[in-house]
């Protein structure tokens, strides 16, 4: 029996119902606000006459609206965008942005920026939005590959991360602190330390439809609230999803197997829903951690006599005066 951490399989139907209409309609809200916008294109690479060497130039070059068209090849880069545009490869597999010198090789300091068709490798963090008031970025259908962490967000919200192959990353393949109302659809997470990791106040975000294989930890939730992690495959990692001082969250419809731990972890998180999910062939299901110590309230008696000792010294002390 897991007490207040889990809702057994009689829960109502229609909660059920209700969670999963409400979150393909925060699917759909993310996807259609994130859609593709239109302007000049600027080439990168190429034979034609005029085309840029360098993306970062076509970039500094171009307008809000525009698109930057990369063909094949390898560009050692650090890609500062403060404008939103649209950046796309000709192919991912042979379309390559690397740099190993700086924090980053892609940051983002705009809204509306779309990426998709790259592969992105080898920097510390491969992209990396941050501050509130950047949102509504698309990054789809790349390759990010073997930086420390894959993709950052900070203090971002209503993001689109979709599509994406995330593999290979020391630390994390998204990391999330403060951010909220993002889409994290149809990833494929492989051989990284954790897939996702939500910190700190990551609150309302979804996370369906991805393929978690082969990661130390799948999801990892720490002081995260009111996440929806719905159909997603977590198979062959150490850890499926483990949810730190982290609750009303709801995690449910998805295949859990073959994890090495255990499916889903638990520790000092209460109120989120963990059922029903497919669990085959775990080490264990369902795990609970420690949780805080419990404070026990003074009994009557005890408060009876803390009252009587300060009556007591009270009248003493009322008696002094005269």
């Amino acid at each position: 029996m897991l007490g207040r951490n889990t809702v057994l399989h009689r829960f109502s139907f229609m909660v059920i119902l209700f969670i999963f209409i409400t979150s393909l309609f925060n699917i759909s809200s993310n996807l259609i606000t994130c859609k593709a916008k239109e302007g000049n294109t600027f080439y990168v690479g190429g034979s034609s006459v005029g085309n840029y060497t360098h993306i970062q130039d076509a970039v500094d070059n171009s307008s809000d609206d525009d698109t930057i068209f990369v063909y094949n090849g390898t560009y050692h880069e650090n890609l500062v965008i403060n404008k939103s545009i649209n950046l796309v490869g000709l192919d991912k597999n042979s379309t390559f942005i690397s740099y190993n010198e700086s924090l980053y090789v892609i940051l983002i300091k705009s809204s509306w920026v779309n990426i998709t068709r790259l592969t992105i490798l080898n920097g510390k963090i491969g992209i990396y939005i941050v501050g509130p008031k950047y949102s509504h970025n698309s990054i789809t259908n790349n390759i990010i590959l073997n930086n420390w962490e894959g993709i950052r967000l900070y203090n971002s919200s209503n993001n689109n991360i979709s599509g994406n192959i995330i593999n290979d990353h020391t630390n994390f393949g998204i990391i999330s602190y403060e951010s909220r109302n993002n889409l994290f659809l149809s990833n494929k997470f492989i051989d990284n330390y954790k897939g996702i990791f939500f910190g700190r106040w990551s609150d309302d975000n979804i996370i369906s439809e991805n393929n978690f294989t082969k990661n130390v930890y799948g999801i990892s939730l720490d002081y995260s609230f009111n996440n929806l992690i719905y159909n997603n495959s977590i198979t062959n990692n150490t850890m499926g999803i483990s949810l730190k001082y982290s609750s009303n969250n709801n995690a449910t419809n998805n295949t859990i197997k073959n994890n090495n731990q255990c499916g889903i972890y638990l520790s000092n998180s209460d109120y989120n829903i963990i059922l029903p999910n497919t669990f085959f062939n775990n080490y264990q299901d369902i795990k609970e951690g420690p949780k805080p110590p419990m404070i026990k309230a003074p009994s009557f008696e005890i408060l009876f006599v803390i009252c009587a000792i300060l009556f007591v010294l009270f009248l003493s002390k009322k008696t002094k005066k005269f």
